[in-house]
């Protein structure tokens, strides 16, 4: 299996990770998984329930577990992330080496409208206020984006081309 037989595609909550990975995956013939799909079934349990009872830093080991697994898969495939992944326990340099990976970058407005769409569905967002949004939200940004800006391509979540990012793949 070559580098570019795993893909990761990166971003915060919200870029569309999923949405562009699924679109990815038919049209270049790939496997699909979304890490967080994939931890929830190895573990049995959904997100959200993980971070309520067992906490973010046993979900951030099982999502470097769940990594390692999916490098080790003998399939074309595309993985979506979740937003802190490559963020924690130096899964980014683990990403870096198991396949190509993709930031798929959006404004923090586009991120605001998303999530405040969806925020019972993300756990480190529930219960707060428009205004705690955007302050967490900023936070994230400011920390996560040197991770981001590590990945081998970034491409815009505003104005994805998919034709446009396939030809950029295509030259690794």
């Amino acid at each position: 299996m070559g580098f570019k037989d795993k893909i990761f595609l990166m971003g915060m909550p919200g870029s569309g990770k999923t949405t562009v990975g699924k679109r990815l995956a038919k049209t270049m013939a790939y496997e699909f998984i979304d890490l967080d799909q994939y931890i929830e079934k190895r573990e049995n349990c959904s997100i959200n329930d993980i971070f309520r009872h067992q906490g973010e830093t046993y979900f951030r080991t099982a999502e470097t577990e769940a990594i390692k697994e999916v490098s080790l898969l003998n399939t074309k495939t595309i993985v979506s992330l979740g937003g802190g992944t490559p963020c924690f326990n130096n899964n980014i340099e683990l990403l870096l080496k198991a396949g190509l990976c993709i930031y798929i970058r959006a404004t923090e407005k586009l991120l605001l409208n998303r999530l405040e769409n969806a925020k019972s569905q993300r756990p480190l967002f529930w219960g707060l206020t428009k205004q705690e949004i955007e302050k967490k939200l900023q936070q994230m940004i400011d920390a996560r984006t040197p991770f981001y800006e590590k990945a081998h391509l970034t491409t815009e979540a505003a104005n994805f081309q998919e034709k446009e990012l396939i030809e950029e793949i295509n030259k690794y």
